[in-house]
């Protein structure tokens, strides 16, 4: 590897450390609101709930359960990569960002349900700033990663097997929550208006900063959507 290509990999690399700590203190200050989590991290927020384990923590343990079945899923269809298991580091300091943030966003957290409400709104704007930081040509999380594995062994749409994937948690949460507490936990209005703004907000950035081309590692997954 020449010098240029090792700077460009180094950029990349940073570029999805910053898109990481973005996207991480987006969901700290959606989660902070008390007014419901991000739809994908409903599950470890929940856990999070019932175990007192912190969110950064149940984050990691929910991915690593994401990157078992990307692995299964992957491996029926003869698409998985080596390169892949980067996805597990890049996680764990994904939730250590989370954990990092929590402190904070809860400091600057105004009262009152409106003030509240225009902070989630605000915190969906970071995140998916952040997302669309994230994709720096390195390698994707594995919360994408299962959505990505999906798509490739039940051969239907990413964004529909996006859908499938972020509400089935929401459930999943609900139900967990309902059988241990009788109630629910980190579910609420902002839990829907995340699910809808996020995208749309991303949509817009992605307009400002265009999806570069897709390492190698993930050219063969999306050959096998075709």
């Amino acid at each position: 590897m020449n010098s240029e290509k090792l700077i460009d990999y180094g950029k990349r690399w940073a570029l999805l450390a910053l898109g990481m700590f973005v996207a991480a203190s987006g969901i700290s200050l959606i989660t902070q609101t008390h007014l419901g989590t991000t739809p994908i991290s409903s599950l470890p927020y929940t856990i999070t709930g019932l175990t007192g384990l912190t969110f950064g923590t149940t984050t990691f343990i929910v991915n690593v359960v994401f990157f078992v079945i990307e692995w299964l899923l992957l491996k029926k269809r003869g698409v998985f990569h080596a390169f892949m298991c980067f996805q597990v580091p890049v996680v764990f300091v994904f939730s250590a960002f989370i954990d990092f943030t929590m402190t904070p966003a809860a400091a600057v957290m105004p009262s009152g349900y409106i003030p509240r409400f225009i902070v989630s709104f605000l915190g969906n704007a970071i995140l998916a700033l952040g997302i669309v930081q994230i994709h720096s040509r390195t390698i994707v999380q594995p919360g994408e990663g299962i959505v990505l594995a999906e798509s490739v062994f039940f051969r239907h749409p990413f964004g529909t097997m996006k859908v499938v994937n972020d509400w089935s948690l929401v459930i999943i949460a609900c139900i967990v929550a309902l059988i241990f507490t009788g109630g629910i936990i980190g579910v609420r209005e902002g839990t829907f208006v995340s699910a809808l703004c996020v995208g749309l907000f991303a949509k817009q950035f992605l307009k400002l900063w265009p999806m570069p081309k897709a390492p190698e590692p993930r050219v063969a997954e999306e050959k096998a959507m075709a």
